[in-house]
């Protein structure tokens, strides 16, 4: 009885357990689509993990950590900013019913913004992406011929010897009430006219405006405008009733609508007024001349009326404009031409061709160009005018060892001689015994021709033939000689008879100082006969002084493809700098006197520490294997670039020979400037690729950031108690001595109720200023908190059992607490796998039970 109790508990707490982790774990994203997932899904786990303490990072890292690939990474956190984005914009405060009605004519603007350019001819010109607005101002005469109406305002102004001024807006009824004299029918009158009925009416009460000679005049204009309602219908983006100023004409009612859709005709748009057509507008009249004759002002209540295309074709190839094109029944190709623009300077004119659907097939018609004026055209034609010929008539090529080589006409009987006239003659090196011809046959076939210089005068050419006049020294390998190693402008230079090696040494500009005490070495072919076929060069060693002349044979007489190679004397050696910084008596830079100073040495140069020294956070900052270290060229390019900018200073107090020396640094800096450009260090180059084969072979991640410094804990103290130990490190150029001032501070970081800075106390622990920052954070990982001193060394925290044993504290230490890592929650499948072994263990120990 005792067992089956025991075997129903273990069921009952494996099924509270299930229960409570499908109520709070996060998703299994290893069993997870998320091109599947709906917006809200997305939502509802971002939800989910909020609620739980996670933050979307948090989300992103157990998904990588469950799995899921980077495709797939990248897809859902883009879903989740998509989500987040949108849940910001319904946050918002919901906008009032005609807001959202604007707000909805706006988006649908947009929409016909983003449309692509169409390929119908002027069809984009009322589009919102056009440049042509169609707008108008108010801030504009108003035109003579404005007819006023109702809810227009009017100004009059009465000036001279009598003044006044009346303001008023056109009442329904047609009429003005003027002060004091009454109301005055003004509406459907132009501006004049209702100038010269104002006027006559107020004449009646001043007395100088009429008469022979008056004295008193009045003036009208007008005011704000009324608005109108138009109707915009048939193929329009966005047919409807628009509100317009009374001064905009059809071409802003077709605007305001989106423009003429692509089943909309542009050429007899229909502007209706009480039922009656008042005028026909063709958009091509306003693209072609620039004005239109039936875009006329729109009153309340006008219909413009846009009818689908009637006619429509398309034109292709060689013209100014391409595209498709509404044309009249009445027009002709001709007209189809006009509006193209014509055709481009690559046309071919004499024809275009047509592809027409006839009788439902398809045939093709060649037009000639004494036909454009009559051809007709039918909807769905499509016009192809053609490029002209890429081939000439008349042309024959000369090339190679001549003055003037290219393309020449072959006028009547051209001769090989006259040709070769035409090109100015050959140049000395010609090789005059065979001169090759390729002649084109009909059929595009091609016939090589030898011919001596002494048969040119004979031999007729034709159309397309090439002449190919070869020059001696490219019938021969080029002879040079490769200038390597410490000399000022190192490169390849052309080879003459009686080049010698002083000869070199003036075309490379001298050597450098590195070569000074050196040697230079000449490596020369020799024949793969000599030993035996296993020799590969002989070579020449002759020393340099340390003026960086050649010593012994400076007259050595060069031959083609040697090699001669400057050499870096071995007792060269450029300065090397450290830097001493912080509390010392002297600091600043350093120049390392030999290879075995170090620590101890370079701080007795610096006068020793000051009584402010906090000598157990010192640093020693060096640079690792990953530093660019500058090249010589480099440090030659800045020693000269500091050089220039020192006599720069006071140019108007330059000698002639320090405006001589400016302009040799200038040449030298340039011609340095290339050699960077160009020299490829093969040593750093392998160097390079083996750090990046390790780092690659041996790397978890790509995403490895590879420091070109880093700081080395020393022990100070040590050093200055024993120079000459273990720890008084030798110094390596760029080095850096740090001896920071005595600090009285602890650090507190990472996951930490309250990180911040604790005065340091002497003798406390670790867990007091823990304590300080508030404590432990709940994602805080205890075991893994590590202390960082001063000096740049590391202790970490050490386990025993269920004890911790925390580092000490020290001055200027840096209390780091690292995260918790993300714990992956237990999918369903798992909690059912371990439940069914456990309660398969409980009953076996049931049956165990039973039988004793």
């Amino acid at each position: 009885m005792r067992s089956h109790l025991f075997t129903y508990f273990l069921l009952f707490f494996f099924s509270i357990t299930i229960s409570s982790l499908s109520g709070q774990s996060l998703p299994d994203f290893s069993s997870i689509n998320i091109s599947s997932l709906s917006d809200q899904q997305i939502e509802a786990y971002v939800k989910q993990a909020n609620a739980m303490g996670y933050s979307q990072t948090d989300l992103i890292s157990l998904a990588r950590s469950q799995g899921m690939s980077t495709n797939e990474l990248s897809l859902l956190t883009e879903r989740i900013n998509n989500v987040e984005s949108s849940r910001l914009a319904k946050s918002r405060t919901s906008p009032s019913t005609s807001s959202r009605l604007r707000s909805a004519y706006t988006d649908s603007l947009e929409v016909l913004v983003a449309k692509e350019k169409s390929e119908i001819y002027g069809l984009d010109i009322f589009r919102k992406s056009s440049f042509l607005t169609f707008q108008t101002t108010q801030n504009t005469p108003t035109p003579k011929e404005y007819i006023l109406g109702a809810g227009d305002e009017v100004y009059i102004d009465v000036y001279g010897a009598s003044e006044s001024y009346y303001q008023g807006t056109i009442s329904p009824d047609g009429t003005i009430l003027l002060e004091n004299i009454g109301p005055v029918v003004i509406s459907g009158l132009s501006i004049d006219e209702a100038r010269g009925k104002v006027k006559s009416r107020l004449a009646g009460y001043y007395d100088g405006i009429n008469g022979t000679n008056p004295n008193t005049f009045v003036s009208l204009s007008l005011g704000q405008v009324r608005s109108v309602n138009v109707n915009v219908i048939g193929q329009v983006e966005l047919p409807g009733t628009y509100n317009l100023s009374a001064l905009n004409t059809v071409f802003n009612a077709l605007y305001a609508a989106g423009g003429v859709n692509e089943n909309g005709t542009l050429r007899e748009i229909k502007h209706f007024r009480n039922g009656e057509l008042l005028s026909t507008i063709d958009v091509y009249e306003f693209l072609q001349n620039g004005y239109s004759i039936g875009d006329k002002r729109i009153e309340n209540g006008d219909v413009i009326l846009v009818q689908p295309y009637t006619n429509r074709v398309t034109l292709k190839g060689a013209t100014k404009i391409a595209g498709k094109f509404e044309l009249k029944a009445e027009e002709t190709v001709a007209d189809l031409m006009k509006y193209s623009g014509g055709f481009a300077e690559n046309a071919y004119t004499k024809s275009i061709k047509l592809y027409r659907v006839n009788d439902g097939q398809r045939l093709v018609v060649d037009i000639h160009s004494d036909q454009f004026e009559v051809f007709g055209i039918k909807t769905g034609d499509e016009f192809m005018v053609s490029y002209a010929l890429d081939r000439f008539t008349n042309r024959v090529i000369v090339k190679g060892a001549v003055f003037r080589p290219g393309d020449y006409s072959i006028g009547q009987g051209l001769t090989l001689q006259g040709l070769l006239n035409k090109a100015e003659g050959l140049k000395p090196d010609a090789f005059q015994d065979r001169i090759l011809i390729t002649r084109t046959g009909e059929d595009f076939t091609t016939e090589s021709i030898s011919i001596s210089l002494k048969n040119a005068t004979t031999f007729n050419l034709q159309k397309e033939d090439v002449v190919t006049v070869f020059s001696r020294n490219e019938l021969r390998e080029e002879a040079f000689v490769e200038v390597l190693g410490e000399v000022n402008s190192p490169g390849v230079f052309s080879f003459s008879k009686g080049l010698t090696l002083d000869d070199v040494l003036l075309q490379v500009g001298g050597t450098v100082t590195s070569a000074y005490g050196g040697n230079v070495e000449i490596s020369r072919r020799i024949s793969t006969e000599e030993n035996g076929g296993l020799g590969l060069s002989e070579t020449y060693v002759f020393p340099i002084d340390m003026k960086g002349e050649i010593e012994g044979e400076s007259g050595f007489e060069l031959e083609p493809y040697d090699q001669v190679l400057f050499r870096r004397s071995q007792n060269f050696r450029r300065q090397q700098l450290v830097t001493v910084e912080g509390q010392v008596s002297s600091p600043g830079l350093y120049a390392i006197k030999n290879q075995g100073e170090r620590i101890s040495d370079i701080l007795n140069r610096a006068g020793g520490i000051t009584e402010f020294a906090f000598v157990e956070g010192a640093t020693l900052i060096r640079k690792t294997e990953f530093y660019e270290e500058p090249t010589d060229i480099e440090k030659q390019i800045d020693d000269l670039i500091r050089l220039q900018e020192k006599f720069e200073n006071n140019p108007n107090l330059l000698t002639e020979a320090e405006l001589a020396m400016i302009s040799r640094i200038e040449d030298d800096i340039q011609e340095l400037e290339k050699r960077r450009e160009s020299n490829q260090s093969l040593s750093s180059f392998a160097k390079r690729e083996r750090i990046k084969e390790v780092i690659e072979r041996n790397a978890l991640t790509s995403n490895i950031q590879l420091k070109q410094a880093e700081a080395i804990g020393i022990d100070l103290p040590s050093i200055i108690n024993r120079p000459g130990s273990v720890s008084d490190l030798l110094l390596e150029e760029g080095d850096v001595l740090v001896i920071p001032k005595r600090s009285e501070t602890v650090r507190l970081r990472g996951k930490l109720l309250y990180p911040t800075t604790s005065r340091f106390v002497e003798g406390k622990s670790l867990k007091y200023y823990i304590n300080n920052a508030g404590g432990f954070d709940y994602r805080a990982k205890k075991k893994g908190t590590y202390v960082v001193y001063a000096n740049g060394e590391v202790a970490r925290t050490k386990s025993l059992l269920f004890m911790k044993f925390y580092p000490k504290a020290a001055p200027g230490a840096e209390v780091i607490v690292p995260t918790k890592p993300l714990k992956i929650p237990i999918r369903l499948q798992d909690v059912i796998g371990i439940t069914s072994g456990l309660a398969t263990l409980a009953l076996v120990i049931s049956q165990i039970s039973q039988n004793n």
